[in-house]
């Protein structure tokens, strides 16, 4: 890499610094590195500025550092699976290409999100969009007009109603069994043509999407529907089961081993990925601890909420590997996350032959199975 040629002893610091409390001895040792004023004169690029950063200080360092952090994963010869958490508003707040470019360029290999921002994919990819507002407004006459508000953001009801149809018409289409959401939203995507959409784009490379709180949506509101008008009728609906999602996402982790995460925002994504090592290991399926992990949030650690837990923490769970590379950057993620792609992006050309994984989702992904063998096929 680039940023490799002439500074790999400073490299492993910023890499490093953040898993765990540095001591120094002599005095000296605490001034090895100084501060480097940012010159925008030697700046031309987004990853150039994110090099630079990593001399800085605050925030700006710690950007540098994940930016780094996930080079490091993209390049790693062991091919490491990376496990991308998403919640936040994101589709409502533009970054829905830059998600989907995520996807298409192989920069991750496995989505967790929330239910809300496969919705809010959805309902753009069936021709609805987002519109720029404003925060102070009056709700109540918002919602007489059925338009709905994401802080300084509309959105059309009408049109997430008409979505509403979709899913459950899809669902209807469906044989009458139990799915996982990772294969209910491919079965999704397949049926949605759209070349930017989320889902779509998922479907076509065979990147699994994984929603383990796919009822607190707008998909899991019209799933609720379906379920309940099949059952009216007598006719057995499909069923979401969650725990063929541990099954499958278990399956991952156990097939490719080394691993790196990427965090936006916390809640139910966050911890997903992270439980796969402690569920593996309760099964009697250990697998190792993750290598890389960047996180990108603007919460605090010190009011005990996982959005804002520091990664460390998770080392005392199993989760992370102790001599991981790991980072936390407090930005809002619809800043951090676009500087961080971009600049991973102008690198592209080292790293995109890495390709896309391949899995082969059937019987082996079966707890017994797995459990027997001790491998997934892939």
């Amino acid at each position: 890499m680039k940023s490799n040629k002439n500074s790999n002893s400073h490299e492993k610091i910023s890499a490093s610094a953040s898993s765990s409390r540095i001591q120094f001895s002599p005095r000296g040792d605490a001034f090895k590195h100084p501060v480097q004023h940012f010159d925008v004169a030697k700046v031309h690029t987004v990853s150039e500025a994110l090099e630079a950063f990593n001399a800085t200080s605050f925030q700006s360092r710690m950007l540098g550092r994940c930016y780094k952090i996930w080079l490091h994963m993209l390049n790693d010869p062991d091919r490491p699976i990376i496990f991308f958490g998403l919640s936040g508003a994101m589709i409502a707040g533009g970054m829905r290409r830059l998600l989907r470019d995520l996807i298409a360029f192989h920069a991750i290999d496995v989505l967790v999100s929330t239910g809300a921002n496969l919705s809010h994919d959805l309902y753009e990819s069936l021709g609805g969009r987002h519109y720029m507002a404003h925060h102070h407004i009056d709700d109540p006459t918002l919602r007489s007009m059925r338009i709905d508000r994401v802080y300084d953001t509309y959105a059309d009801d009408v049109m997430f109603t008409k979505a509403d149809e979709f899913v459950e018409k899809f669902s209807e289409s469906l044989e009458p069994r139990s799915y996982s959401s990772r294969e209910f939203f491919q079965l999704m995507g397949q049926r949605i043509n759209d070349e930017y959409g989320i889902l779509a784009t998922a479907a076509r490379e065979h990147l699994p999407i994984f929603c383990p709180a796919l009822a607190d949506s707008s998909v899991g509101m019209a799933l609720t529907v379906y379920r309940n008008d099949q059952l009216d009728q007598g006719r057995p609906p499909m069923v979401y089961d969650p725990m063929l999602d541990n099954l499958e996402i278990m399956s991952l982790k156990r097939r490719w081993q080394k691993s790196g995460v990427v965090f936006i925002g916390g809640g139910t994504p966050k911890n997903y990925i992270q439980q796969v090592i402690p569920m593996a290991e309760i099964a009697g399926m250990p697998v190792p601890p993750h290598s890389y992990a960047i996180q990108v949030t603007t919460d605090d650690a010190k009011f005990g909420g996982l959005s804002g837990c520091e990664l460390p923490e998770s080392q005392s769970w199993g989760k992370l590997d102790p001599k991981a590379e790991q980072c936390t950057v407090h930005v809002d993620a619809t800043i951090g996350l676009p500087l961080l792609f971009t600049g991973v992006m102008e690198h592209y050309d080292e790293w995109k032959s890495r390709g896309r994984l391949n899995h082969n989702w059937g019987e082996s992904l079966e707890a017994p199975a797995l459990r027997k063998t001790g491998k997934v096929s892939a």
